[in-house]
Parts: structure tokens; sequence; C-alpha cells
């Protein structure tokens, strides 16, 4: 009778830590990397629920003299044709706004809804792996973006 109680507990205990390992496995954990190159600062925030990425977004800091003009309107010129090319894409959210030195670009991917090989086409992506994936994994997402020098920050 004591070695049935005693079975029963263990195994509900072995029970638990495999729910418990279970939870840990799908929670969301997000990493964001830093990045400043020719004047450009360049912040990207990665969540994903395990290895798979869920979301990205972008948010980078352009000042002017780094693309070589120096009105807001000279800035447009150049990133709006870029803005037009993207914007519809299912997943995608972009924006920009025009400040006095700088243009503030945000752009946030949500992985859930939006067709990879959409988003892989678009211009400035880059991806590596296996043609056709259906998912992005954030181990190799921070490695490939470590290896173009970005830092995770916290």
């Amino acid at each position: 009778m004591i070695k049935q109680k005693t079975f029963r507990i263990i195994g509900m205990l072995a029970l638990l830590v495999a729910l418990a390992g279970l939870m840990a496995c799908n929670s969301e954990e997000t990493v964001t990397l830093q990045s400043e190159q020719n004047g450009v600062i360049m912040k990207i925030t990665y969540v994903a629920e395990g290895d798979e990425v869920i979301e990205q977004s972008t948010e980078s800091e352009i000042p002017y003299s780094s693309l070589m003009v120096t009105t807001k309107e000279e800035a447009q010129a150049i990133l709006d044709p870029i803005v037009d090319e993207i914007q519809g894409t299912e997943g995608l959210e972009h924006n920009i706004d025009y400040q006095d030195d700088k243009a503030i670009e945000t752009m946030t991917i949500d992985y859930t809804t939006a067709d990879l090989s959409e988003i892989s086409a678009l211009p400035g992506s880059t991806f590596e792996g296996e043609e056709g994936a259906d998912t992005v994994s954030l181990e190799q997402s921070v490695e490939m973006m470590e290896s173009q020098g970005f830092e995770v920050v916290e």
C-alpha cells in the first residue's frame, strides 16, 4: 500500500515537472539587438515562442547626412519609393517619421500572418537557411545579425 502511494506521488511529481517543461518551451522570449553603421542606429527586436520568431520589429534612426541629403524633402524623395514598394504587404506595418535632421523608420512583421516568401523578397530583406521554410529561427536570426555587427542589448 505504501509503495503504491509512493509510486503515485512520484508519478504525479514527474507529470508536474513534464508539464512545467512544456509550458517553459511555449513561453515567449524577446531578444533585442542594436547596431550603428554610417551614422544609422538600428534596433531589431525579435519575439519568439521557443525558437520560432512570431514578430520582428525594427526601428532605425537615419540622419539625413547618411543619405547624403540635407532636407526632409530630399530624404522623402529617396525613401518614399521604397515605402511604396512594400506597402500592402500582409503582416507588415511600416512607417517613416520625417524630422528636421533625421528620419525615424519603424517596421513590424507579424510572422503569424505574413507570407515568409513574400517578406523575404522585399528590398533590404536578408534571409539565410532553407528556401521555402515557413518559420524564422530566433537562434539563427540572432547569429546572423551578430555576424553583421549587431550586439544583443537589454
